[in-house]
């Protein structure tokens, strides 16, 4: 755990003391039972009642003192593990808004969710036992060891055989512990993943009335995760009786031994009673390990399954030379010079190329609409402009100036983006249409809603723009959470603005009237419209048509009418009709 520690460096001094307080609990223990050959020998035995209550007192005294000693080491302990709970939690999720979307695309969210709540929480119980117990089985059995051997140095070979025994135990059954609570700590992703999915598409389900198939795809992520937890909860149920078995064998073979040497005159009564309470402390601590030694081995795989994200560097970096960039004085030109893009395996492999080859320039101001076919590397190539992920050849440019030399946060202030999942968080209305622009004031988001046709549903509600959002916006329609998102990308002032199919949700009737605000305050402002929708993007300055990753045709509407087939099949089947029927008559179609 020496990350966990690591990053609580401030209060490592504590750590420091909280292991004396353990030394000190240990001597204090070995110590009371030290005081038992003398209760014996010169108390019992010569008949001393004086001696016999006297040392009781020290003993209770000195029993009483070790306690403390412990109290405080636990909480310390208790201190540590929070404390180690918080700091990782907490730079945890400090990493994960590092990421990019490559990395996140590999780390799902379900991942994440179990590495920030069961992982953390395995690390915290075994920094607990770690601070509380490990250091505590070494000290008692380095205490009754120099004991025994001052006192009884004929029995010390008992409390060896004991020792390697448990340490033979633990040898065999921690490295399968270790494995079967790495396969449960991966095999609860799946099952986390799985929940997740279902209960994120509970109205599908329904819908379908497929409840029976989702209760067996979970019964059977459940089952795979059940077969590792079984075996690792059989390793650690078969621990306590094996120590117990081993605890009465040790007693019992002290007695025979040492019981031999009183009668030969070898070995006083009170040393073999000593000696006992000294195998009952060796013995204990040592089983106590065992029993949490489980613990400290799921702590042991989840800290890898952490480190696993604090490790991951993000794909996305800003330059070393980062260009100075001031949003406000940005004209808005972008230029794609011979971009490649392909998604990388979680391998590290790539795959094939969604996009290929692309030259395009997009002039300041201009409105510019993508159309293609599902997967024709539309998204992809927007994603681009916004650096969500890097070009694997060529380069990206706004106003000259690769984007891969412009700090993020700039890059980001200078072009927002409405993104194809219309995503709200949990707050109220305000909160949401002010997420990309802190400093937008009422006029601006009244502006922004009512240029995305949404203020007029958003003035109906009780509350207004101080109306709650549920989890993820789901109290509002798709439609309503679309026009919120566009919103939402509006009141950001960009000087780029990218709206990626953002309103597939919404009826012909509102999508023009958008189309028809949007213009009035996005002015001079460079305006790309990704769409399925042909009526979307047909009166804008540009239309590029993609087609399977590459550029097939740019031009504006009449133009592409006459140019390109694709474009025409796309607009028959959509629109039915050419709008230049003189034009159409002259077309090969």
């Amino acid at each position: 755990f020496e990350k966990s520690f690591g990053a609580y460096k401030e209060y490592n001094r504590w750590l420091i003391v909280s292991q004396v307080l353990l030394l000190f609990a240990a001597v204090g223990q070995v110590w009371v039972a030290s005081f038992n050959r003398e209760i014996f020998t010169q108390g019992i035995n010569q008949g001393n009642t004086g001696l016999v209550v006297g040392t009781g007192l020290w003993m209770l005294l000195i029993s009483i003192v070790a306690a403390g000693f412990q109290i405080g080491n636990a909480f310390l302990a208790v201190f540590f593990a929070q404390g180690t709970a918080w700091v990782l939690r907490t730079k945890l999720y400090r990493k994960i808004q590092t990421l990019s979307f490559e990395n996140l695309d590999r780390l799902r969210t379900s991942n994440l969710l179990v590495r920030l709540n069961a992982d953390v929480t395995n690390v915290m119980y075994a920094a607990m036992f770690s601070v509380m117990l490990v250091l505590y089985a070494v000290f008692m059995l380095i205490a009754a060891i120099v004991v025994t051997a001052l006192t009884a140095p004929s029995l010390l070979w008992v409390i060896g055989i004991v020792v390697v025994v448990v340490i033979i135990v633990m040898s065999v059954v921690s490295p399968r512990l270790d494995k079967a609570y790495r396969q449960r700590q991966d095999r609860l992703d799946g099952v986390n993943a799985r929940m997740q999915e279902n209960l994120s598409g509970v109205r599908v389900v329904k819908a379908f009335v497929r409840e029976d198939l989702e209760k067996e795809r979970f019964a059977d992520a459940t089952e795979m995760m059940r077969k590792p937890a079984f075996r690792a909860a059989f390793y650690m149920g078969a621990l306590a009786p094996f120590l117990a078995v081993i605890t009465q064998a040790a007693g019992v073979l002290a007695v025979w031994v040492g019981g031999g040497q009183i009668l030969d005159g070898g070995l006083e009564l009170g040393q073999l009673v000593a000696f006992m309470q000294y195998l009952v402390l060796v013995i204990t601590p040592l089983a106590l390990l065992a029993v949490v030694m489980p613990w400290i081995l799921r702590g042991k795989t989840s800290m890898k399954r952490i480190i696993e994200v604090m490790d991951a560097d993000p794909t996305v970096v800003e330059s070393d030379e980062v260009v100075p960039t001031d949003p406000s004085r940005v004209a808005g030109k972008i230029e794609f010079d011979n971009v490649t893009f392909a998604f990388r395996r979680p391998d590290g492999e790539l795959d094939p190329p969604v996009l290929r080859d692309i030259d395009l320039t997009i002039e300041a101001g201009e409105r510019v609409g993508f159309l293609g076919a599902t997967g024709s590397g539309k998204t992809s190539l927007i994603n681009l402009i916004t650096r969500f992920y890097d070009p694997t050849y060529g380069r990206v440019l706004i106003d000259g100036v690769d984007v891969a030399d412009m700090a993020l946060e700039d890059l980001r202030k200078v072009v927002a983006v409405a993104l194809q999942e219309a995503v709200l968080f949990q707050s109220d209305v305000r909160f949401n249409l002010e997420f990309g622009n802190e400093e937008a004031n009422d006029r601006d988001i009244v502006a922004a809603a009512k240029a995305a046709d949404a203020y007029e549903f958003i003035d109906k509600l009780p509350q207004r723009f101080d109306a709650p959002v549920a989890r993820r916006g789901y109290n509002f329609s798709g439609g309503q959470r679309q026009r919120m998102n566009i919103a939402r990308a509006l009141a950001a002032d960009p000087r780029i603005l990218i709206l990626d199919d953002s309103t597939s949700a919404v009826d012909v009737a509102t999508e023009e009237r958008i189309q028809n605000a949007i213009p009035e305050l996005t002015s001079g402002i460079t305006t790309l419209y990704v769409a399925q929708r042909i009526s979307a993007v047909i009166d804008l300055d540009k239309i590029v048509l993609l087609d399977n990753g590459t550029i097939s045709a740019v031009g504006r509407h009449e133009e592409l009418m006459r140019s390109s087939e694709l474009y025409r099949q796309i607009y028959d089947s959509q629109l039915g009709a050419s709008v230049l029927p003189e034009d159409r008559g002259s077309s090969d179609v």
